[in-house]
């Protein structure tokens, strides 16, 4: 998956760098500095996406790690933070948002991780409350086996039992991370999933469903709570009957979730370009889209409301105790899919 590994000349002042190389079993190639990779490396890559994700960039990040999700505007928020660590994915995705967001095409890893866990214990050295995780600019645990650095994080976590960390993947790299059944951290090990049908389509380098599925099952069995995100859901022609195939699949293995997201596939305007060229074989724009207050294309508001009554039905009837919710939708969607009440009922107050 990856082939080279870069390391600036201030990340190879720090051990962690050599361990990863070593790991990898791939000499390191010391560079200046991220520019010089970006004007000297990226630059001349002719397929600066697919090239670029088998590049592990490892550097010293300068900012603040820690941040709250920025969700989107007029959508409901579910009080998520994300740990910005590593950005860009080795997996290769039609729907993902990078290809158009990130205008670094390497992996970048920031071998800084002491500065991470001292800005972490800044804010959780309190004992609140917080569900945060890795997941949201690269996959949790694509890198693991390599850089371990989800265990090295869960290992922080120890520490802080009132926070929760939510490790979110669409491989199956669980088989490594540390037994959490006689420890005090809350690990949430999450799955993006899709049907079969669309993974085989969509979705290049990861696991199969299959084998996502028995990751999670033990990761259960190790001591971690488990999750699952709808999310992108895509409407393939008999999109319900393979959602919902899929749903009892999972419910058949875990009988309670930590919590169940669903979104529709949405995207900016840049990203249509980027699937045409680079995924030809796509599915993923057929149908019929329009332009929310946000400034994303989403399927039509009836077709959306439509399938998730379908999904809420059913996760109420197989499985009432896990917390299903949405991303990026507005209050008008909760309004038609859920009852009144519905944020406000025990099982949802660990999310809003």
């Amino acid at each position: 998956m990856i082939k080279r590994i870069f390391v600036t000349e201030e990340a190879s002042k720090y051990p962690y760098s050599f361990e990863i190389c070593e790991k990898a079993g791939i000499k390191p190639e010391i560079i200046p500095d991220e520019e010089y990779y970006r004007e000297n490396i990226e630059s001349f890559l002719k397929d600066d996406i697919t090239e670029g994700k088998k590049h592990l960039v490892l550097t010293v990040f300068k900012g603040s790690f820690f941040r709250k999700c920025p969700g989107t505007r007029g959508k409901i928020c579910c009080n998520y933070y994300v740990i910005d660590q590593t950005t860009n994915c080795p997996f290769d995705c039609s729907y993902c948002f990078l290809q158009s967001y990130l205008n670094f095409r390497g992996i970048r890893f920031a071998v800084n991780i002491d500065e991470l866990f001292a800005e972490l214990h800044n804010v959780l050295k309190d004992g609140r409350f917080i569900r945060t995780g890795t997941g949201e600019l690269s996959d949790s645990l694509a890198l693991e086996p390599i850089t371990g650095f989800a265990s090295k994080l869960i290992d922080f976590f120890e520490n802080y039992p009132d926070a929760m960390l939510e490790l979110k993947t669409k491989s199956n790299n669980v088989y490594s991370l540390p037994d959490l059944r006689d420890k005090r951290a809350k690990v949430v090990a999450g799955w993006t999933i899709a049907p079969q049908k669309i993974i085989d389509k969509e979705e290049r380098l990861v696991a199969s469903l299959e084998e996502r599925l028995n990751a999670s099952k033990y990761a259960a069995e190790k001591g971690y709570l488990v999750s699952f995100h709808l999310d992108p859901v895509i409407f393939y022609p008999d999109a319900d009957k393979m959602y919902l195939e899929m749903l009892d699949m999972v419910f058949s293995t875990h009988k309670k979730l930590a919590w169940l997201s669903m979104a529709g596939f949405r995207y900016e305007p840049q990203l249509k370009w980027y699937v045409e060229s680079r995924f030809p074989e796509s599915n993923l724009l057929i149908g019929e889209f329009v332009k929310c207050s946000d400034g994303k294309f989403r399927y039509l508001f009836p077709e959306r409301i439509r399938f998730y009554r379908k999904i809420a039905e059913f996760v109420s009837r197989v499985s009432p105790e896990t917390p299903l919710y949405f991303c990026m939708e507005d209050k008008n969607v909760w309004d038609l899919v859920f009852p009144p009440d519905y944020l406000s009922k025990t099982r949802m107050k660990i999310l809003f």
